[in-house]
């Protein structure tokens, strides 16, 4: 299946937008933020693990106009209209509660004397494509143009981390908006998430002879009401006790773990092996990469995958079928869970010329095994992209 373009969904959102505010298109700006993958790196970067990522071809398209008055009005085909003013505290239970973070965050750093009204359209939204992400990057980049701001890049991530961690409670890294951000259409990203540090490795020319695939699982996932806040507490009790002061695992060196690990419980040292694995992998995906070995990159991914079932015990009996349904198929290199891994999607490297047929057998094959999600369930292909702007 394809999904809209972005050329496309600007198209409709403007047009929207003029319905709902009976105002010309001339007045009206877009903002185009994309959602990320991350093929290797699970679960690691709310550690200071190292991460690979890179932005696709579908995501969010907040269509806005400024209002002379502070306060945001915003509609929505999927969710409704809502309007609220500045500074007013996020409603947990609702959808315009990163719209209100968004809000919070940049008004805490910069006065705020206009709002806007929005039109916002968004694809695959809750299937662990990093839509949140998306989204506050969007409303942080309307809010900021409509007050004549011009944020860096390292104030975008770090303002979206504020909104997403501190405001709205979620124990994330730095991947999601920092992928998002820096994000290019023609090189992988390796985040160090320590030194916050951005370093793309170029697409080599074989990779135009790949593609990715967004297979979703139909069972969208809120991490706020998943085991990801609980892993991430895991995660910090390990570091703690394999060093007196430590508050993450990047804290803590391989060679004091493995002198110490089995003074930790067993389900902690799950976690930490995973981690130390993972860095590996990112490691060796990178090389990999940019040796045009789609073949070692795709065994990584696998095995990323089998970390993050059987080490970080993230998962569900549904994704973890789906995955060995997308692995197993012809002309895909490998696959894993993208985002939390408590529902949403597997992302997998595939052939290019087998991506059509692979897509087919996919849908097929998991539809026979979950046939209660096959009308939800779908298989996108997708190719990368730039990332906010």
């Amino acid at each position: 299946m394809n999904l809209p373009s972005f050329t496309a969904q600007s198209a409709d959102a403007i047009d929207a937008l003029c319905s709902y505010e009976n105002i010309s298109a001339a007045h009206i700006g877009t903002v185009i933020s994309p959602y990320r993958i991350c093929p290797l790196g699970a679960h690691i970067d709310h550690q200071g693990g190292p991460v690979l990522g890179r932005t696709i071809n579908t995501g969010t398209v907040l269509a806005f106009a400024p209002l002379q008055v502070p306060e945001i009005r915003l509609h929505s085909r999927h969710f409704g209209q809502i309007s609220f003013p500045i500074g007013q505290a996020p409603n947990m239970q609702h959808w315009s509660r990163y719209a209100q973070a968004a809000v919070l965050a940049l008004s805490g750093r910069y006065p705020l004397k206009r709002g806007f009204t929005g039109f916002i359209s968004g694809t695959l939204i809750g299937s662990g494509l990093s839509s949140s992400a998306s989204v506050l990057l969007a409303y942080l980049q309307s809010l900021a143009h409509v007050n004549g701001l011009s944020l860096s890049q390292t104030e975008l991530v770090s303002l979206e981390f504020q909104a997403e961690h501190d405001i709205l409670g979620l124990q994330i890294g730095i991947l999601d908006p920092a992928t998002i951000v820096h994000g290019r259409a023609d090189a992988l990203l390796h985040i160090d998430t320590i030194n916050e540090t951005i370093t793309p490795i170029p697409d080599p020319a074989a990779t135009q002879n790949w593609i990715w695939l967004v297979v979703y699982s139909g069972v969208s996932r809120q991490l706020l009401q998943s085991g990801y806040n609980n892993r991430v507490a895991e995660c910090h009790e390990a570091a703690s006790l394999l060093k007196v002061g430590a508050s993450r695992l990047c804290e803590v060196n391989s060679e004091r773990y493995l002198e110490y690990q089995y003074y930790l419980p067993e389900h902690l040292r799950r976690r930490v092996r995973h981690f130390y694995g993972e860095i590996e992998r990112v490691h060796n995906g990178g090389r990999a990469w940019a040796e045009s070995d789609a073949e070692t990159f795709g065994i990584l991914m696998k095995q990323s995958c089998k970390s993050s079932i059987r080490l970080y015990e993230s998962g569900s009996p549904v994704l973890v079928d789906l995955h060995n349904i997308v692995s197993g198929t012809a002309g895909v290199y490998g696959s894993r869970f993208n985002g939390g891994g408590y529902g949403g999607c597997v992302v997998a490297l595939a052939q290019r010329s087998a991506a059509d047929a692979a897509a087919q057998e996919i849908s097929e094959k998991f539809a026979g095994m979950h046939p209660e999600l096959a009308e939800q369930a779908a298989v996108y292909v997708v190719e990368t992209a730039d990332g906010l702007r």
